[in-house]
């Protein structure tokens, strides 16, 4: 590879004195478009000493069952969005009653609250498409 009298390679030096990266730079082939994914889950960091599903009713399942459903038919982008997505979806704080639900996961974990009844609550958190539920509680932490 050659290199320019400063020992950038000629290929960077290019692009430094064109001011912009060609697209076939810019954009690698290698990267999935997540937005434009519908949300799928995953049960892998599931917690549960701090779930209650076992504590919920029919009439409770029937509804979980439906947010998940309703939760898999929206699109990444969308999902914080209750305007676009009709998903009840807020950040959660790792404090008071809710830093039990912080178990196991990083420190830098964005989970969030999607209320799918009531005082029922699904805990989780996005990684690309992916929906990580954390536990699902019918009393509200």
């Amino acid at each position: 590879m050659r290199q320019n009298s400063k020992g950038i390679s000629s290929n960077v030096a290019d692009l430094v004195e064109t001011e912009f990266i060609p697209s076939t730079a810019a954009v690698s082939k290698e990267l999935e478009d997540y937005e434009n994914k519908k949300i799928t889950f995953s049960f892998k960091m599931y917690n549960s000493s701090q779930c209650g599903i076992g504590s919920i009713d029919k009439k409770e399942a029937k509804k979980l069952t439906k947010k998940l459903k309703n939760m898999s038919a929206v699109l990444t982008k969308h999902f914080r969005h209750q305007d676009s997505s009709n998903i009840a979806c807020k950040p959660v704080h790792n404090s008071n009653n809710y830093s039990v639900l912080f178990t196991d996961l990083s420190e830098d974990t964005d989970l969030l609250e999607v209320d799918y009844s009531g005082p029922g609550r699904i805990f989780g958190y996005l990684v690309h498409n992916i929906f990580n539920i954390v536990a699902i509680a019918k009393i509200h932490k």
